[in-house]
C-alpha cells in the first residue's frame, strides 16, 4: 500500500520534533485545519483522487484478471503504479522546488485524467495486448509522486508560522487510509454495476475534480527555487553519497530495513484479492469489500499505535510485523471471503509500526539530510513493495491465490526472524527517548 510512501514524503516536510507531534496531535481535534480555505480545497483534491486510483486499480486488475485469468497479470498491475515511486522519489522529487507548486498539482492531475480517458478509449479494442494497457498506466502512475510531493509541500506554505501544520499533516495520513478504504469499496460497487470502462471513467472524472479545486482553491506562489534545466547528471552522481550517508546510521538502516522487509509480504493480500475472490466464485463487489479489508485494518491501527507511549511503540515495533505474517498464514485455508476479510482487516493492523517507525526514522535523522534520506526510504520501500506484487502474483498463478497469501506470510515470519537476531537494540534506546521528549514537549 502506497500508505508508507506518502506518509514518509508529509514526514520529510516536519520539523525533528514532529514525530512525537504529530502522535500528539492525533489524539486532538482537526476541525480547525478545515476552516482554512487552501487546505479545504487541497483536502477534497486529495480525497477525490486518491478514491478514483484505487476505483482505477481495482477496475484495471478485474478487467486484466477478466481478460487473461491470470493471478499474476492482476497484481503486475498493481506493481507498476510503484514502479514511478521507486525512482520518481528521487529524481522527480526536484520538480516541486523548481517549478510552482500549484502548477505542478495541475499538471499532474490533467496529465492523468487525460491518459486515464486514453486507457478506457484502448479497452474497448481487445486486440489491444495487456501489457499496452499496462504501459499506460505506468505512464500515468508517474504523474503520482510529484502530485504528492507538490501536495505535501504546499502544506507547510499554507500554515506557514502556524501551529495547526502539524494537525494538518496528521488529518492528511488519515484520510489517505480512509480513503483506500472507501476508494475499494466503491471500486467494487461500480465495477460491478456498471463494468470496468465505467470505473476507469469515473477516475477521469475524480482528476478533472482534483484539478478544478486546486485551480480554484490554492494560490499561485512562486517556485521556491527556479532554475532552467533539471541537473538530472548532478541527481544521478549524488545518490551514491547521499546512500552511504543515510545507511551509515544503524537505527536508520534498519528502521527502513524493517519497513521495506515487512511491506514485501503484508502487501500480498492487495496483489492476489482480486484473483482470490474470482477463484471462490465471487464478483466484483467481493473484490472491492475484500480489497478495502487490509487498508481499514491499517487505518485502525495508525489510530489505536499512536496512543501508546513512544517506548512501548518501540518494544512492538517488530513483534507487529510477526503478527501478521503469522495471520496471512491463515488463508491457506482458503476460508470464505467474509472471515479472510477480517482476517486481513487483523493483518492491516499490524502495520501500525509503520507509523513509529517514519517518525522515528525523521526524530534520528538532521534536518540538511531530511530530505534525501525519506526519498531514498520512500524508493526502497516501493522497490519491496512493487518486487511483492509480482512474487506473490507468480506464486498465487502457479498454486492459487490462498497459498500466494499464506506463503507470504510463511516469507514474513523467516525474514522478520533473520531482522529481529541482527537487530540493534543499542542503538534504539536514545532513539524512542527522543520521540518520548519531542512527545511530552507538545
Amino acid at each position: 500500500m502506497r500508505a508508507a510512501v506518502v506518509s514518509v514524503d508529509e514526514a520529510r516536510d516536519a520539523a525533528p520534533e514532529a514525530g512525537g507531534a504529530v502522535a500528539a496531535e492525533a489524539r486532538r481535534p482537526v476541525g480547525r485545519v478545515f476552516a482554512n480555505r487552501e487546505y479545504r480545497g487541497i483536502c477534497l483534491a486529495q480525497v477525490t483522487s486518491e478514491c478514483g486510483d484505487q476505483i482505477s486499480g481495482l477496475a484495471v486488475a478485474y478487467l486484466v484478471y477478466t481478460r487473461s485469468n491470470s493471478a499474476f497479470l492482476a497484481a503486475v498491475s498493481y506493481a507498476v503504479t510503484y514502479v514511478p515511486w521507486v525512482i520518481g522519489s528521487v529524481l522527480l522529487a526536484p520538480l516541486v522546488d523548481r517549478y510552482p507548486r500549484r502548477s505542478v498539482l495541475l499538471f499532474c492531475d490533467l496529465a492523468r485524467a487525460v491518459l486515464t480517458l486514453l486507457l478506457l478509449a484502448m479497452t474497448f479494442d481487445s486486440r489491444i495486448p495487456i501489457a499496452v494497457l499496462l504501459a499506460v498506466v505506468l505512464l500515468a502512475s508517474f504523474c503520482s509522486p510529484p502530485f504528492v510531493t507538490a501536495r505535501s509541500s504546499t502544506i507547510p506554505d499554507i500554515f506557514e508560522g502556524s501551529p495547526l501544520y502539524v494537525r494538518a499533516v496528521a488529518t492528511g495520513r488519515i484520510l489517505q487510509q480512509v480513503d483506500q478504504v472507501f476508494g475499494f469499496a466503491l471500486g467494487g460497487i461500480i465495477v460491478a454495476a456498471i463494468t470496468p470502462r465505467g470505473a476507469l471513467a469515473v477516475d477521469a472524472a475524480t482528476f478533472v475534480a482534483s484539478f478544478l479545486l486546486i485551480l480554484t482553491h490554492v494560490r499561485k506562489r512562486p517556485a521556491p527555487a527556479p532554475v532552467r534545466g533539471l541537473a538530472l547528471g548532478r541527481l544521478l552522481r549524488n545518490l551514491g553519497p547521499d546512500l552511504r550517508q543515510v545507511v551509515a546510521d544503524p537505527a536508520r538502516r534498519y528502521l527502513v530495513l524493517a519497513c521495506a522487509c515487512a511491506l514485501l509480504f503484508l502487501i500480498a493480500p492487495e496483489g492476489l484479492a482480486v484473483a482470490y475472490v474470482r477463484q471462490q466464485g465471487h464478483g466484483a463487489l467481493a473484490a472491492g469489500l475484500l480489497s478495502a479489508a487490509q487498508p481499514c485494518g491499517v487505518a485502525l491501527g495508525a489510530w489505536w499505535y499512536v496512543r501508546l507511549p513512544p517506548h512501548q511503540q518501540g518494544r512492538w515495533l517488530l513483534r507487529m510485523p510477526v503478527i501478521g505474517a503469522a495471520l496471512l498464514t491463515l488463508t491457506a485455508f482458503a476460508p470464505p471471503v467474509w472471515l479472510t476479510a477480517l482476517i486481513w482487516l487483523a493483518s492491516g493492523v499490524t502495520q501500525c509500526f509503520v507509523v513509529t517507525s517514519i517518525a522515528a526514522y525523521n526524530v534520528i535523522t538532521d534536518s540538511a539530510l531530511r530530505g534525501r534520506a525519506n526519498g531514498l526510504a520512500s524508493s526502497s520501500i516501493c522497490l519491496t513493495q512493487g518486487l511483492g506484487f509480482a512474487v506473490w502474483g507468480l506464486v498465487g498463478d502457479a498454486q492459487g491465490a490462498a497459498a500466494g497469501v499464506a506463503w507470504a506470510g510463511v516469507a514474513g515470519l523467516l525474514l522478520v526472524s533473520v531482522l529481529w537476531y541482527f537487530w540493534p537494540d543499542d542503538a534504539f534506546g536514545a532513539v524512542w527517548e527522543r520521540l518520548a521528549v519531542a512527545e511530552r514537549r507538545d
